[in-house]
């Protein structure tokens, strides 16, 4: 009977020693060279015993963020670490991630891209989501809002953050947005690593990259002479100033579109105010604009459209051409159920869609029966954008996975043919010639404004003509006055001093 206790007890020791020595085991779903942040924006090393991933900042977050990934239970060791000059005291999480938080907007995005939506449970501003299946999930409990309480970061196994934060639990995806449109999409693939799904994320950025790059392909058989202006542009109630969006993902994307951003001529920096004159000559020149204004409340009986030809200082749709062509588009086509756009969420993870309506937006027979995401052709008709609700989250819904569409190359596309008139008024949304802004001037070039210059040029004009006649009546004037005057005086003298 002892000797049988005693080998239980030696059987149980023997497991025992099993279940707490745990073989470290390497992640087995690499991704390839070429998904593995080649604009800079992670990198990722494979070891026989952990993964390394380093994410990259841009702009302004001009640093980098190191985590270590491990597939077993045994967490790599320091030496394990150190062997591979990798830094002890980095974050280190067993994966997949069951349970995470998507802080930010832009985070939910790539992770649901990434295939992995039922592992988030706690979001930034849940009741803003646009995701239909998102809004879903918080209405049946299934998410919470994000608090950083300790209770609820002490359940989750990671987070992705848009800031770089002290808790450990926490991993870095920046927000920055002056960047190359093809950049931000590689998210997407580094967030599938913390779900050792590196594949599917790799799968679904080379669709993304591949669509966009290719309507970018099409658009490159524009002739020179037949691409539109685009405006991107937003009125700045806090500063009562027109503003361009000029930045490095506006001004690509619009290329990539086959138009031409602004400023025409020369450089100038992001969100640049534009002077009233200025904003008439740069709307004058634009063949599509794109508006970010937020209009808040409005005045009873006044649309949206209304009040921004208004700020924009024209009388009636008549005096701009792309009014008239209702060529204006806002970028909120797409809303979650509080009003809060798409472009907050989808921009940065799918540029190919804004590219499809950049595109649309110029040539409306590219693609029949087209439906814009982001921009809203409705906006220069008083109408409002689509707003998503939970009832949108079924079968078959597209919002964010299985919507990428393969393009392909349309050879003998060539545009509609048009050329653009040529540009109007001076400074750099114009013709490029320097006449100076005295803040009364609207640079002429056509509408009310011009007509207005060209009254105003008449009325100087006819000022002048009257000035000089007056100028030239006085001059005789005064001439025969004195030499009345020279008679006058002779006639005194000659009567006062006799000749002779």
């Amino acid at each position: 009977m002892i000797r049988l206790i005693t080998l239980a007890a030696s059987l149980a020791l023997a497991l025992l020693s099993v279940v707490v020595v745990q073989a470290q085991t390497a992640c087995t779903q690499p991704i390839t060279a070429g998904a593995n942040g080649t604009l800079g924006t992670f990198k990722v090393f494979y070891y026989e015993t952990f993964t390394q991933v380093t994410i990259y900042g841009h702009n302004d977050y001009n640093q980098s963020q190191t985590y270590v990934l491990y597939c077993g239970d045994a967490v790599p060791t320091d030496v394990d670490l150190q062997s591979k000059g990798v830094s002890t005291s980095v974050s280190k999480f067993k994966v997949p991630l069951q349970r995470v938080a998507a802080g930010g907007t832009f985070s939910s995005s790539y992770i649901e891209l990434a295939g992995h939506r039922d592992a988030i449970k706690t979001l930034y501003q849940p009741q803003d989501v646009v995701s239909p299946c998102l809004q879903k999930m918080f209405e049946e409990k299934a998410i919470e809002p994000l608090t950083d309480e300790f209770n609820q970061v002490n359940m989750l196994d990671g987070g992705f953050r848009q800031n770089i934060l002290a808790e450990p639990k926490f991993i870095w995806i920046p927000s920055f947005t002056n960047v190359d449109p093809l950049l931000r999409i590689e998210f997407i693939t580094a967030v599938s690593l913390f779900f050792n799904d590196g594949p599917k994320g790799e799968n679904m950025y080379l669709q993304i990259k591949a669509a966009y790059t290719e309507l970018a392909r099409n658009m490159e058989q524009i002739p020179p002479a037949n691409r539109k202006r685009i405006a991107w542009v937003y009125y700045d109630f806090e500063r009562s100033t027109w503003k361009l969006r000029n930045n490095d993902f506006t001004k690509a994307i619009i290329k990539a579109a086959g138009g031409i951003p602004f400023p025409l001529v020369g450089e100038s920096t992001d969100d640049v105010s534009i002077s009233p004159r200025d904003i008439k000559i740069l709307l004058r020149n634009s063949q599509v604009v794109i508006d970010e204004t937020v209009f808040g409340q409005l005045e009873a009986g006044k649309s949206p459209i209304q009040k921004w030809r208004e700020l924009a200082g024209f009388n009636s749709a008549s005096e701009l051409p792309v009014l008239n062509e209702k060529a204006v588009y806002s970028i909120d086509n797409t809303m979650g159920k509080t009003g809060v756009s798409d472009d907050k969420y989808r921009l940065p993870s799918r540029p190919d869609l804004l590219l499809k309506d950049l595109i649309q937006a110029q040539y409306k027979s590219y693609s029949t029966g087209y439906s814009f995401t982001f921009l809203n052709s409705g906006f220069s008709y008083s109408l409002a954008g689509t707003r998503l609700t939970s009832a949108n989250c079924v079968a078959g819904n597209t919002y964010n996975e299985g919507a990428i569409v393969p393009v392909t190359f349309q050879e003998n596309f060539k545009g509609d043919g048009t050329t653009p008139p040529a540009p109007v008024g001076p400074g750099m949304y114009g013709t490029g010639e320097y006449v100076p802004d005295d803040g009364k001037s609207d640079g002429g070039g056509g509408g009310g404004g011009g007509s207005k210059a060209g009254v105003i040029i008449a009325v100087v004009c006819v000022a002048a003509v009257l000035v000089a006649g007056f100028a030239f009546v006085f001059f005789k004037w005064s001439r025969r006055a004195k030499e009345d005057r020279f008679i006058e005086l002779e006639e005194e003298m000659n009567n006062e001093i006799p000749l002779h």
